[in-house]
């Protein structure tokens, strides 16, 4: 009787002793996937983003040149490069009378070629080209673990002589035309002449002797057009000396490149240029020194006064820009390759173990 009267009671309340057991599985947390996107570049989505990863990029490679100091040999090599162009041109200069008519000009159309100049192009252009491509190598070897030293880097080169050849000499042709267009054009000669008077003609020209302050100035435009020569063929050795290409496939892979980084290289523009600018500034407040003194000419020509102050400040600005370029050179060549990197690989964000979905473990 008891155990009829318990048996309704739990049927009332909804448990039948009778009725099978059921064995109930631990709760799991399902999670959906997620889709990552691989278009997105890194530092960011958008143009800024990639402008940011450029400036990152410029910054990068000075603190690689300071970090890694055996690479200051490029920079060594670059600034002999500098000093022996300086001295042909002050020995050009100095005895422009006296050099032999055939070594000149080649008459073309109512101009001349200059075959001096296209050979002094020559060389630099192919040092500087040398130097560049032994850098890449450098750069890349260690980035692939190989720990190659200049040495190694440089000896890579022989395997691509012909490729660096031609591009030395097509730049160096295309060189000499762009300076008899900007020594010949009014427009670029009244732009040169300001900056000229601006920036190089006082007070250096009480302290310089003349032949030095000609080989100056025609160095600084060779030195400006060779800038915008590399900058032209900006990945064209990369992709040479990486990717063994001869210098037609090499060009068409460089303007490729180009078109897919070239926020990135507004970024690094906008790092390097801010340094020029202030280059730049200094070397145009020395320049004005006589008018912000007031046209006082005794202070540049007393020894009592500040003649030996501004020759100490004139060479050495002077010595400052030939150490800047040097080192420049190779931190643009760092950046070269970082850029090159960049443009081949894709690179995407990898997603923070933060931001990623976790599936709760099912329950033991």
């Amino acid at each position: 009787m008891i155990t009829k009267i318990s048996e309704t009671i739990f049927e009332w309340l909804g448990w039948c002793p009778n009725a099978p057991a059921v064995r109930t599985a631990s709760t799991v947390l399902v999670v959906p996937s997620v889709t990552v996107n691989p278009a997105q570049p890194s530092g960011g989505a958008g143009g800024s983003g990639r402008i940011r990863r450029g400036i990152g990029i410029a910054t990068g490679s000075i603190k690689t040149l300071v970090r890694e100091k055996r690479l200051f040999w490029f920079s060594f090599l670059a600034g002999l490069v500098i000093l022996f162009l300086i001295a042909v041109e002050e020995w050009t200069v100095a005895h422009i009378q006296s050099s032999p008519p055939f070594l000149m000009d080649i008459p073309i159309s109512d101009s001349f070629l200059d075959t001096r100049l296209f050979l002094i192009e020559l060389i630099c252009l192919s040092c500087f080209t040398i130097l560049l491509a032994g850098l890449i190598l450098h750069r890349a070897g260690n980035r692939a673990h190989k720990s190659l030293t200049i040495r190694e880097a440089f000896a890579g080169i022989s395997t691509h002589t012909g490729p660096l050849v031609a591009l030395s000499i097509a730049m160096a042709l295309f060189g000499i035309f762009l300076y008899e267009i900007i020594s010949q054009n009014q427009f670029f000669g009244k732009i040169i002449n300001t900056i000229d008077m601006a920036v190089f003609y006082l007070p250096y020209s009480y302290y310089l002797p003349n032949s030095l302050t000609g080989a100056l100035y025609l160095s600084f435009k060779i030195m400006f057009i060779n800038i915008f020569l590399f900058l032209l063929v900006l990945y064209v050795i990369p992709v040479i000396v990486l990717e063994k290409k001869g210098l037609i496939p090499s060009l068409a892979g460089s303007f490729r490149l180009m078109k897919k980084t070239w926020w990135e290289m507004l970024g690094c523009v906008l790092v390097f240029g801010t340094i020029i600018l202030g280059v730049a500034a200094i070397a145009l407040v020395i320049g004005q020194s006589p008018l912000l003194l007031n046209h006082d000419y005794d202070f540049f020509l007393q020894m009592s006064r500040g003649q030996v102050l501004m020759t100490v400040v004139c060479y050495g600005f002077i010595l400052a820009c030939w150490v800047l370029m040097a080192v420049g050179s190779t931190v643009m060549g760092i950046a070269v390759t970082d850029l090159y990197t960049c443009g081949r690989t894709d690179t995407v964000h990898s997603v923070p173990e933060s931001e990623t979905a976790a599936v709760a473990k099912p329950a033991l």
